[in-house]
């Protein structure tokens, strides 16, 4: 990629945001090194294996990973037979291999559970080289976290002994040479110089001790001396002492003859380390910023609400889609308005696809895979090349028209700026025309009408603008596609506080031509967020709307759940009941067949009719239980029976009238001579057929309105008028028209609402659709 595109669209920065979730510098070297990639299959495999770390990130080894020490130095010293490595190194590197075995068996995890993250396998291996695990573990056994061997080293306790008996033998000739001499020494204790003992002896009686003067005091008054057996003692434990450096010595150079003899796989253990440690930190950079995987297949820009990474908490999210035979897009609007940041951020993005296939994006946003990307953003004045801005400019776009391909993202800031307007917009206009010719995408940013004209003139090309609140006369950073944008130079000077006569001079210099498009672009921008308000609120019934639905069918399968369980419970118990009584009945017969009819069979046969009455009460008070069930479920439209109404009874539909309102949802009703109490559910309403009545009339009334306009009146003008429009529409056969109210604070609407409501020629009204007036305007059927 293009380096200087590179820098000009902060991709580094992000970089740095990446390194601080590296564990090791061969992740952090790798970071930088890890290249874009241009061919979709290979951008899809380094995708593969990032969307595999993010999944792993969640897991239970997730937080089991640990730093890695650095061992570039280590490795460079391994190579040179005569330097070797000190003891903190060596354990530097048995951390470096246990850290990295961890970092394997988490990217096993995903394989070990059959998930698909195939690609993680090149990453770190399938297994862990059994001869770097044993160096680890050996370091680790010989040497402490210090890197100094331990003192429980089989080597070495021999030789600690005998350190130790030496220094108690010469402790005790000490002892006993200061018992032996009080007259001569200056103290009962012996002292410690330079790792050997000494005696303190008064300097007058020096003479009457046969040894070696080593030191004296700052006064002069004693003499620290060794006599002459304890010299051969003192040198005794020195040679001891130096028997164990020694020893220390070849252990170190054991364990460096066998790191040695792994070097290189040691190598490509570092190297496995820096791939995967990069591609881990781009994950938890990846989560961090809450991004998405692009879809690949997509070969248009599709940027659903886009953070760019740098701003932080300030951020606003843009959107940007483009169709897939759009190839430029035209970006106009005020001055920091947000533009640069536009299609920086879209720069940005492209970077970051082809580096790792992650944006921080909504899910579904997507990206072409461009060979390379040129940009021109910023001031190239140079006072050491002799360059003005525009010639800064020039410059950089001519290496941009003679480098580009037809994979190549081209983003220029500003075209045509920093020198006269008029072949300024020519030479932007012409170069925007080669970009098409040449450019797989286009983004620009200008002021320049003629790239916005050219931009509608084009099919290929299209307009998109900051959007301005014109309220507060400040952007909100919001792109809006399918339109230009003004500078608002006016409203930012007015914001600043320009001089009054200084903003009228400059509305008069600006023309009337000029202000004329300016309002034009206003209007249609509010026609836009009246249209987006409109769909809103579309969007808000429909989901009301379905709710209704779900609650309907919720209701439907209550009762048919209710229904079933019932019918399985009383099948059930009728059965059984059925066979209960079938075998009563059987020896009620019997008994009744031999012998006389006495008191006690016939207490018997009511007993047995009883139950039957019995159980057939219990049943309708199931019944009616559930007919309550029902009801209760029922839509309230459903339940308009009351004591007076004539009412259809029965599967027969039978007349009747209700007499009397008997329980919840029963009702006594009259069918002729009889009186029957029936559940609600067993009653409807007949349907009356209304007698025509033809009536013939005259009428004086004026010929009626197909949309009657009452915006501006009061509730009272408006009702007087409806009421001649429905007159005159009765007259003259028309059976529809449409009353005009607007949205106001309401109060023509809900008005008119009510006297259609009341109004018994009116048989239906609604609001019209969103295209013609929605909320705004009444469609009225007589």
């Amino acid at each position: 990629m293009n380096h200087k595109s590179i820098e000009e669209l902060g991709f580094y920065q992000v970089v740095n945001q990446m390194q601080a979730h590296t564990r090791s510098e061969e992740g952090r070297d790798c970071l930088l090194e890890l290249s874009f990639l241009t061919e979709q299959a290979l951008l899809s495999k380094r995708q593969e294996e990032i969307a595999g770390l993010i999944t792993l990130l969640g897991s239970s080894l997730g937080g089991s990973l640990l730093s890695f020490p650095s061992i570039k130095a280590s490795l460079a010293l391994l190579g040179d037979p005569v330097k070797a490595l000190e003891g903190p190194d060596l354990v530097g590197i048995a951390h470096y291999i246990a850290s990295s075995e961890i970092l394997q068996s988490f990217c096993n995890q995903a394989l070990d559970d059959g998930s698909s993250f195939e690609p993680l396998k090149e990453l770190m291996g399938r297994s862990f080289d059994e001869n770097l695990r044993r160096i680890g573990r050996h370091i680790l056994d010989v040497l402490d976290e210090s890197g100094q061997v331990k003192e429980s080293h089989p080597a070495l306790r021999q030789l600690r002994k005998e350190v130790e008996a030496r220094k108690n033998e010469r402790s005790r000739f000490c002892s006993q040479f200061i018992h032996t001499n009080r007259e001569v020494v200056q103290s009962d204790q012996e002292a410690l110089r330079d790792g050997r003992l000494v005696i303190p002896v008064r300097s007058d009686r020096r003479s009457n001790v046969q040894g070696f003067i080593t030191s004296s005091s700052a006064t002069g008054n004693t003499v620290f001396m060794e006599p002459y057996p304890l010299v051969e003692m003192n040198n005794s434990v020195v040679m001891a002492q130096n028997q164990i450096l020694i020893e220390i010595a070849k252990i170190l150079k054991q364990l460096n003859d066998e790191v040695r003899s792994w070097r290189k796989e040691l190598s490509d253990l570092a190297f496995r380390v820096g791939q995967t440690d990069a591609r881990l930190a781009i994950a938890e950079w990846a989560r961090e910023k809450q991004c998405s995987r692009t879809d690949l297949e997509i070969t248009h820009c599709t940027l659903i609400k886009a953070r760019h990474p740098l701003l932080g908490k300030k951020v606003v999210p843009i959107t940007m889609q483009l169709d897939s035979d759009i190839r430029a897009v035209v970006i106009s609007g005020p001055n920091a308005g947000g533009k640069t940041v536009t299609i920086k951020t879209v720069g940005l993005f492209a970077l970051l696809n082809q580096f790792c296939g992650y944006i921080p994006a909504q899910e579904g946003s997507a990206l072409p895979v461009f060979d390379d990307i040129y940009t021109d953003i910023g001031d190239e004045q140079s006072i050491e090349a002799e360059l003005s801005t525009f010639s800064g400019h020039m410059k950089q776009i001519a290496y941009v028209l003679s480098n580009m391909t037809g994979r190549s993202l081209v983003i220029l800031d500003e075209l045509g700026s920093g020198t006269d307007p008029v072949e300024g917009s020519a030479i932007a206009r012409a170069t925007l025309e080669y970009c098409l010719q040449k450019a797989a995408l286009t983004l620009v940013t200008s002021h320049h009408g003629v790239l916005k004209q050219f931009a509608y003139a084009k099919k290929e090309v299209i307009n998109a603008s900051m959007e301005f609140n014109e309220n507060s006369h400040l952007p909100t950073f919001r792109i809006i596609q399918g339109l230009p944008g003004e500078s608002h130079a006016l409203d930012t000077a007015r914001l600043m506080k320009l001089p009054r006569d200084v903003l009228a001079k400059a509305e008069q210099y600006l023309g009337s031509e000029a202000v004329q498009i300016g309002t034009i672009i206003k209007d249609l921008e509010a026609k836009r967020r009246d249209l987006e308000r409109q769909e809103t609120a579309m969007h808000k019934r429909y989901l009301a709307l379905q709710s209704e639905v779900k609650a309907l069918q919720l209701k439907e399968l209550r009762i048919k759940q209710r229904e079933a369980q019932l019918k399985r419970e009383q099948s059930t118990e009728l059965a059984r009941f059925m066979q209960t009584k079938r075998k009563e009945l059987e020896n009620l017969v019997a008994e009744l067949r031999t012998g006389e009819v006495t008191k006690d069979k016939t207490k018997q046969v009511k007993t047995y009719l009883e139950g039957l009455s019995e159980k057939l009460a219990q049943q309708e008070e199931q019944l009616q239980q559930f007919e309550d069930e029902i009801e209760f479920l029922k839509p309230e439209e459903a339940q308009q029976l009351e004591v007076g109404m004539d009412v259809l009874c029965g599967s027969a539909k039978r007349e009747g009238k209700i007499l009397e309102k008997k329980g919840r949802n029963s009702f006594v009703v009259a069918i002729g001579t009889m009186r029957m109490t029936l559940p609600s559910s067993q009653l409807s309403l007949p349907k009356r057929v209304d007698q025509k009545v033809s009536v013939l009339f005259q009428s004086s009334a004026p010929e009626p309105k197909l949309v009657l306009d009452v915006r501006g009146l009061i509730l009272e003008e408006a009702l007087h008028l409806l009421d001649q429009q429905i007159e005159s529409a009765l007259v003259h056969g028309m059976s529809t028209f449409s009353i005009i109210h607007g949205y106001g604070d309401g109060i023509l609407s809900k008005g008119i609402g009510s006297y259609l409501k009341k109004h018994r020629s009116v048989q239906d009204y609604r609001f019209a659709l969103p295209e013609d007036g929605g909320m705004g305007k009444t469609y009225v059927m007589l």
